[in-house]
């Protein structure tokens, strides 16, 4: 691969554009030309043109998603494949060595590294393993032989927070399977602040970049206001579970929650960038720099504990306006509108 040139591809690009925003920004300082090409199910998406290409792909579902993916990395010699969103880590996964072979690095562990994430039952039983303060987990047919409210349900392998609630008695369970299902995992309610620590791990297993920060407001499980925080027990704990987590690399993120004086309890692992990762970057934890260090062979020049403490981020909206000429029945949400 020519060091001066890396197209980068990003699956589920959706609303991401501030973290292409980074990637740009990483790719000057390191001299690169390339392209942003954003993949998406749909052109109805902020991303899709605010980076250099667009690019239609089946749904994640279709058993010709990464058919198209490998036509499209060929196509346009892409070199990097950077997931955004949990949907497509799985398949990834494996077919990583299918894209190595492209010529292209895909930003993914293996799949059991994938499967323990996504799992959360497993990866309670990775942090327990790790020595590492876990928050109580189960399946739902088993909370239902010994329950305790409150507690916290989550689909099994959901995202974005879909399908997540406080539960504070059994008609409330109920009341919540009736609407998402029986295929649910349930936790101990754990009050206290809650944190996200962003990680970067290299190739060789080496925890290169650690950086807590406090959520302050989630929307739709996107961090909407949160502040860095320098703290060395939340950055030991999560070195301590990112070394646990075998067979993984790059950008990932851990989330934990903290009463009082009590040691962070961990209860996700999200191995992807996280929705709150430019509030990271911005602190000087360049992610995208790094990422790119790695996959072009060159030195990594993260440093622990390299960031500004305390900086607060405040998201807004910003509209991405385009001329729209194709079906207008195609669009998402155009016979019932979406809510997230």
């Amino acid at each position: 691969m020519d060091r001066r040139e890396l197209n980068i591809l990003f699956t589920c690009a959706g609303r991401r554009v501030a973290l292409l925003g980074a990637f740009r920004r990483a790719m000057s300082k390191l001299g690169i030309e390339g392209k942003l090409i954003a993949a998406d199910v749909t052109s109805a998406s902020p991303a899709f043109h605010k980076a250099d290409m667009g690019l239609l792909v089946p749904s994640v579902r279709k058993v010709d998603y990464i058919e198209s993916l490998q036509d499209h990395v060929r196509t346009h010699n892409v070199g990097l494949v950077v997931p955004l969103t949990d949907l497509d880590l799985p398949v990834l996964a494996q077919h990583r060595d299918e894209f190595a072979e492209a010529g292209c690095t895909v930003m993914v562990g293996s799949p059991e590294a994938i499967d323990i994430c996504r799992d959360k039952v497993r990866t309670s039983q990775l942090v327990s393993e790790a020595g590492l303060a876990e928050i109580r987990t189960l399946p739902l047919r088993e909370f239902l032989s010994t329950p305790f409210y409150p507690c916290f349900v989550k689909p099994t392998n959901g995202s974005a927070s879909v399908g997540t609630r406080k539960i504070d008695n059994e008609k409330e369970l109920w009341t919540h399977v009736g609407a998402f299902g029986a295929d649910l995992i349930v936790q101990e309610y754990v009050p206290g602040q809650e944190f996200t620590i962003d990680v970067y791990r290299s190739r060789d297993g080496q925890v290169r970049c650690l950086v807590p920060r406090q959520r302050l407001l989630v929307r739709s499980g996107e961090v909407e206001k949160g502040i860095t925080v320098r703290d060395q027990s939340l950055m030991d704990a999560a070195a301590t579970l990112a070394r646990a987590l075998k067979d993984s690399w790059g950008v990932f993120c851990c989330q934990c929650r903290r009463s009082a004086d009590d040691p962070p309890r961990f209860f996700e692992i999200n191995p992807r960038f996280g929705g709150g990762a430019p509030l990271s970057i911005a602190a000087g934890a360049d992610l995208p720099l790094y990422l790119l260090q790695e996959v072009l062979g060159l030195p990594v020049t993260a440093a622990l504990g390299d960031f500004t403490d305390g900086l607060l981020m405040l998201r807004y909206e910003e509209a991405v306006f385009v001329p729209y000429e194709g079906d207008r029945s195609s669009l998402p949400g155009y016979d019932t509108p979406y809510s997230r």
